[in-house]
């Protein structure tokens, strides 16, 4: 009698809420509804909720790697005592995110590297919880092969969320939390968890069925994260019997390791000590034996252990797969460096091996080798190799790009190259975008998968190369250097969005290294133009570029949105590589299905290829 009479007073208070809220006989959703629209903020921090489960993620640890967010910060949103705090089963957590809009959709990306035995269906509803559908993440990975996916490539995996709209900020209501309804869930007793409404809970999923909403996300709204739940304390109170005996055993096993370690260390550098002596003593019968070695091999490649002596400084230690080249081979494809085969700048174009590259002569590349030679990427212009004379040159050899670089295409008037080309036609809608996309991959590379990460710090439309398919290659590494913080990584995000600018206006936003204030000009052109909303678009097309005579007009303003947010006065506000390629890539997928494949492959034609580029500085 009493259980009917429980539920009889929940149906009852439930009902109250709704006639409070004047909730009367509203639309029912069949999900919640996560979309976005141009005019949808385009980003919001938010939280998302994840539950420890073992075996793999049932520490914080273990699930701020799996959703690439601090340790820390889950902590201190959950509210445990240190993001050391051990988890129990189906503990809840708060993990902070960034949440953006892809036009039509708000999304979260992470990035997952493939285990054995994965596929996007396992991992969204086994690692992810539910948090993205596997549809998502098949449109988002179109270069993966779903039903044979690679151990050990990387995925990017789309975590639902949503920002607040004017009206929930305007009642208090400051993130939108993203939560995984479970078969034991019932409104109120979740809205008490999250310190939330249940009326508000309600409205923002449209009032949905929520029996049919098992294991599906849904939308929480608060005011502040916070989660009340019980913590069992029967597990932790035995285990906490034996943890002092668990520490002993372990700092002895330490001291041990400790002393292994240091007499380890103390033979290696004896044993370093004995060789360095004996290579001292022997060092004229190597020399010896490497002008030997230089006279058989005169007129041909010299291999790199035989003659690092003649390398500028600091740098044959870092070689790895660059050929080190004898220097009378370059003087021999350049003609002593002759005029004809310069194409700009210290860059000559010379045939060596039958492969036609280019060589640019440099008094500093020592930096520049010691990034280059660790970097392995399609979008990234390949080092094939380097040379030094006497005099402190270095002569750095890389692959030729045949279309030359961007800003001759978009700024043929304006460009500083020394060519005498014409360009007969200009670049398409669909080749911009993926040439966008291209160099958006390439600075992902640098950003999220090199360790530690790099800042290009000179993306320039002159130091984007395009090969004979018009793929775009990030060249110019001369100002290249280690991340310190993930702050610094923001220069190349800003430059970025002013390549998009370019793109798409075909006008020059800066005429040196510096931004100058035609930089800041063209940036408060497009923001003025997509702030307002009467006349938007036409006010558009007549900022856009003349050359382009056929565009999706809606792509184009998100295009146009995306590089505003890009060049954001405040770095933090600035999007992540990963956010910016996950937009790219759902514009370009969205003009192929509306246009076909003549969208794309059609523009090939229409272009006339450059009769002599020129190799970025």
């Amino acid at each position: 009698m009493v259980v009917p009479l429980v539920s009889l007073f929940y149906n009852f208070f439930l009902f109250l809420i709704l006639s409070s809220s004047n909730v009367t006989a509203q639309p029912s959703s069949t999900d919640t509804d996560f979309s976005c629209s141009f005019n949808s903020s385009f980003s919001c921090d938010t939280f998302i909720s994840y539950r420890a489960r073992p075996p793999n993620y049932l520490d914080v640890g273990s699930i701020s790697d799996l959703l690439e967010v601090s340790r820390l910060s889950i902590a201190t949103a959950t509210g445990l005592a240190s993001e050391d705090t051990e988890l129990f089963p189906d503990q809840l957590l708060l993990a902070p995110v960034k949440c953006y809009c892809n036009s039509s959709h708000y999304f979260s990306n992470v990035t997952y590297q493939i285990k054995k035995g994965d596929n996007f269906y396992s991992v969204s509803i086994g690692a992810f919880e539910n948090l993205t559908n596997y549809h998502v993440v098949q449109d988002m990975n179109p270069t993966l092969d779903p039903t044979n996916l690679t151990i050990g490539a990387e995925a990017v995996f789309s975590l639902f969320c949503k920002c607040p709209t004017h009206s929930d900020l305007e009642k208090g209501l400051q993130y939108l939390v993203t939560y995984v309804w479970q078969p034991w869930d019932d409104v109120l007793p979740v809205s008490n968890m999250f310190g939330a409404s249940a009326a508000d809970i309600l409205a923002a999923n449209n009032y949905r069925n929520f029996t049919a909403a098992i294991y599906s996300p849904v939308l929480i709204p608060i005011k502040l994260p916070i989660i009340l739940q019980s913590y069992p304390s029967s597990a932790s109170s035995r285990k906490s019997k034996h943890g002092w005996i668990v520490i002993t055993v372990l700092s002895i096993m330490g001291l041990l390791a400790v002393f292994s370690f240091c007499l380890m260390v103390y033979m290696r550098h004896l044993d370093e000590k004995r060789r360095a002596n004996l290579a001292h003593n022997s060092s004229t019968l190597e020399t010896s034996e490497l002008f030997h070695t230089k006279k058989a091999s005169e007129g041909e490649i010299t291999d790199h252990k035989n003659i690092q002596d003649k390398l500028l400084p600091g740098v044959s230690s870092y070689i790895g797969k660059p050929i080190i080249y004898d220097l009378k081979i370059i003087m021999e494809a350049t003609v002593d460096l002759s005029e004809r085969y310069r194409i700009g700048g210290s860059v000559y174009k010379v045939t060596m091996n039958d492969q036609v590259v280019a060589v640019k002569k440099t008094k500093q590349a020592s930096e520049e080798m010691t990034i280059l030679q660790k970097l392995h990427h399609a979008n990234l212009v390949k080092l094939m190799g380097v040379s030094s004379d006497d005099r402190g040159n270095s002569f750095v050899v890389y692959e030729y790009a045949e279309n030359g670089s961007l800003d001759q295409w978009l700024f043929p008037g304006l460009s500083s190259s020394s060519s005498a080309s014409v360009l007969v036609a200009s670049l398409g809608w669909s080749r911009r975008l993926h040439i966008a996309l291209d160099v958006a991959n390439a600075l992902q590379y640098l950003h999220e998968h090199t360790q530690p990460s790099i800042v290009h710090g000179d993306i320039r439309t002159c130091s984007i190369l395009l090969d004979s398919r018009f793929k775009a290659k990030i060249a110019g590494f001369s100002t290249a250097r280690h991340a310190t913080n993930s702050m610094i990584l923001k220069v190349d995000v800003f430059a970025f969005g002013i390549v998009l600018l370019e793109l798409l206006s075909g006008k020059k936003a800066m005429e040196s290294k510096d931004y100058n204030d035609e930089t800041l000009i063209i940036c408060k052109e497009i923001s003025g133009i997509l702030e307002v909303e009467e006349n938007r678009k036409e006010k558009f097309r007549k900022w856009m570029d003349p050359k382009l005579s056929f565009y999706p007009i809606d792509d184009a303003l998100n295009l146009a949105a995306l590089a505003t947010a890009c060049t954001s006065k405040q770095s933090a506000e600035r999007p992540k590589m990963t956010d910016i390629v996950f937009n790219l890539c759902f514009l370009a997928q969205s003009s192929f299905e509306m246009y076909g494949p003549s969208w794309t492959s059609g523009e090939a034609e229409e272009i006339v290829q450059i009769v002599s580029p020129v190799i970025a500085r």
